[in-house]
């Protein structure tokens, strides 16, 4: 009697577990995969998104409410914010994107204060981005051209005869600050500015392609990009995708907004000058911007850190910021899975 019992039991064990069978568990790295994000870059704000607010006034208050939103980072703006932001983001064990640095070609040496900054960085995510300025006068904007409107202002032509001394400055103070870097584990990426020496990002690869360290390549801004396309080659003046796949060996980060896709003579006519047009928010204007992030990640594989500018924008700066972040998590439902 207990023999029948017992095989009874097996029996109805047995077709419990066929119809019910036991749930495969994943292995970590399954898990991993279900959740990775669709953009694999860093997404991270320029400081210009909340600096000036009037309740988030400090950089601990600042760096914690960039941190709650999702963002991946925020930029250290210039050399005399650099303490103070370095303190809030090492409280809150957030990353420093990008140092924005400012590189004077009216002075013979680097500002003292970029060595002992890099070494602070030492270890970090932070990437160099010096911003390259001087007397216009005699180091006029815009490498090749006769002439071009900067910022809602028209900026006149550069001395031909002043280039190869600004650019050998330039090359000098980047080496200087590559071996820096090196030293710290830093990469730099040349940041292009309309208006200033360096506002085109086929100069800026030219300079990085003289500085030939591994360590030292460019940034690409749309903004400026947009802002000084005009004065480019003509093969890259409306056409992109030439260009960033030119500056893929180079490129380390690249910055976006929203924007009209709009000639400069066109921009320059708008009562708030070129950045009415050229900087929107996220998601906003004519411009294709997730087609631009689309085509570096999936079809250059670029993998540096993507921010996002505010510059000038209106409304209310935290609303900007929560907004922006919606924007960036639709593209992520939209961008095509990566191999």
């Amino acid at each position: 009697m207990r023999r029948i019992q017992l095989l009874l039991g097996l029996l109805i064990v047995c077709l419990t577990t066929t119809a019910h069978p036991p749930k495969r568990i994943k292995r970590a790295t399954e898990c991993r995969t279900v959740e990775r994000r669709t953009v694999p870059n860093d997404f991270f704000v320029l400081h210009n998104a909340i600096r000036g607010d009037s309740t988030y006034k400090t950089f601990d208050q600042q760096v914690a409410l960039i941190k709650s939103l999702g963002y991946d980072g925020v930029e250290i703006n210039q050399l005399e914010s650099f303490e103070g932001m370095k303190t809030a983001l090492d409280k809150h064990r957030f990353t420093g994107s990008y140092f924005y640095i400012r590189v004077n070609l009216d002075q013979p040496e680097l500002d003292p204060r970029i060595e002992p900054y890099i070494r602070a960085l030492a270890g970090s995510k932070t990437i160099l981005a010096p911003f390259i300025v001087g007397d216009k006068t005699r180091f006029p904007p815009g490498r090749h051209s006769a002439g071009r409107h900067s910022a809602g202002r028209h900026s006149a032509g550069r001395h031909p005869a002043s280039s190869g001394v600004a650019d050998s400055v330039v090359v000098r103070h980047l080496r200087q600050m590559a071996d820096w870097a090196k030293a710290a584990g830093l990469t730099i990426a040349l940041y292009p500015h309309v208006g200033f020496y360096v506002e085109r990002a086929d100069h800026a690869l030219q300079l990085v392609e003289q500085v030939a360290r591994p360590n030292v390549g460019l940034t690409f801004n749309l903004c400026h990009w947009l802002a000084t396309r005009e004065g480019g080659p003509v093969a890259f003046r409306y056409d992109w995708k030439p260009l960033l796949a030119k500056l893929k060996p180079h490129l380390k980060m690249m910055t976006i907004c929203g924007a009209n896709d709009v000639p400069l003579t066109q921009a320059a006519k708008e009562p708030g000058g070129l950045w009415n047009d050229y900087i929107k928010l996220l998601g906003t204007g004519s411009f294709d911007t997730y087609e631009l992030v689309r085509y570096a990640v999936q079809e250059l594989g670029f993998r540096g850190p993507i921010g996002v500018q505010f510059y000038a924008l209106k409304g209310d700066k935290p609303t900007n910021l929560r907004q922006t972040m919606a924007v960036w998590q639709e593209y992520q439902t939209r961008f095509p899975r990566l191999r």
